[in-house]
């Protein structure tokens, strides 16, 4: 798995793979700060319904490089347990 990629033109940087409850809740914390985070389905084929969200999988959870130590700051060291 790559560490890097590019959404809309902006770098993002694996933060971690997290369960998804969690990345959601980072999610909103981040979002409070201003820096947007993207999660991505480990496997999204295995959803059985579309617009189902199924809260016990685990996700990639992306956010901006550039953003990276100020994530890492106000969230701690929480995501590289699960990359």
């Amino acid at each position: 798995m790559r560490e890097t990629r590019t959404i809309g033109g902006t770098r993002y940087r694996l933060y971690g793979v997290l369960p998804r409850p969690v990345a959601l809740s980072f999610e909103v914390l981040l979002r409070e700060r201003g820096i947007p985070a993207y999660l991505e389905d480990l496997t999204p084929e295995a959803r059985p319904y579309a617009g189902v969200e199924p809260m016990g999988e685990r996700v990639y959870f992306w956010v901006p490089e550039v953003a990276f130590e100020e994530v890492r700051e106000v969230l701690g060291d929480a995501g590289d347990a699960g990359a």
